[in-house]
């Protein structure tokens, strides 16, 4: 929890200078303090595993582990955890899914650095924020593509099979993955091809990839 006033923090960047840039901008503000700043998606879910951190800043697209994966651990820990989401990446499958993640802050690099204090100032004051570039570009996607319908929002099964499926898996290969048996798959996959309003399974893929259910790596 925060001691002596300020909010203990855990930064993670693959990029070293920007973390070291990130952990500078942080000690100039008297409410927060870096206690740990690592460039290894591993060594930061060691760390998650370890204890509960008050503010999280972190990047999505690292080469151990997806920044997606340690914001699902720490909801694990914490599901109140508030967690800042600093990246370069505005490819469209990222911008959709951290629309969707959850998180209490999304910062694009391309931003200025005042950009990342108002967020920090912003979720320890318990406050959503966006830098007005990620809000510009998902407001363009939002009105370009259209949305799925609560009701069509894929279950966590289905979308274990839409990944695989992704992934260029037959429905054999997904029956085994998986553990279910083949029939299962099947009906699976037309459920969201219908859901996704696709054509077929690729017009699928395709559609889940556009709206961010699926990271193309």
């Amino acid at each position: 929890m925060e001691k002596g006033g300020k909010a203990e923090m855990l930064v993670v960047d693959d990029h070293s200078l920007i973390l070291e840039g990130i952990c500078r901008l942080v000690s100039k503000m008297p409410e927060v303090a870096v206690v740990d700043a690592v460039t290894s998606g591993v060594e930061a879910a060691g760390l998650i595993a370890k204890r509960d951190y008050d503010l999280y800043i972190l990047d999505v697209r690292m080469p151990d582990i997806s920044g997606f994966d340690l914001i699902a651990r720490i909801r694990e820990v914490n599901e109140h955890a508030r967690i800042i989401v600093n990246t370069m990446h505005e490819e469209v499958w990222i911008i959709n899914r951290l629309a969707q993640s959850g998180v209490n802050a999304v910062i694009l690099k391309s931003s200025t650095a005042s950009e990342l204090v108002n967020a920090i100032h912003a979720v320890l004051r318990g406050e959503p924020y966006a830098c007005p570039r990620f809000t510009s570009i998902y407001q363009k996607l939002r009105r370009s593509s259209s949305e799925l319908q609560p009701r069509d929002v894929p279950t966590r099964r289905e979308r274990d099979v839409l990944q695989a499926v992704a992934k260029g898996m037959n429905t054999h290969e997904i029956a085994d993955l998986l553990k279910i048996s083949e029939n299962t798959v099947e009906t699976f996959r037309r459920r969201l091809i219908s859901k996704f309003g696709a054509k077929n399974a690729i017009d699928m893929v395709l559609k889940a990839i556009s709206q961010g259910w699926v990271i193309v790596e």
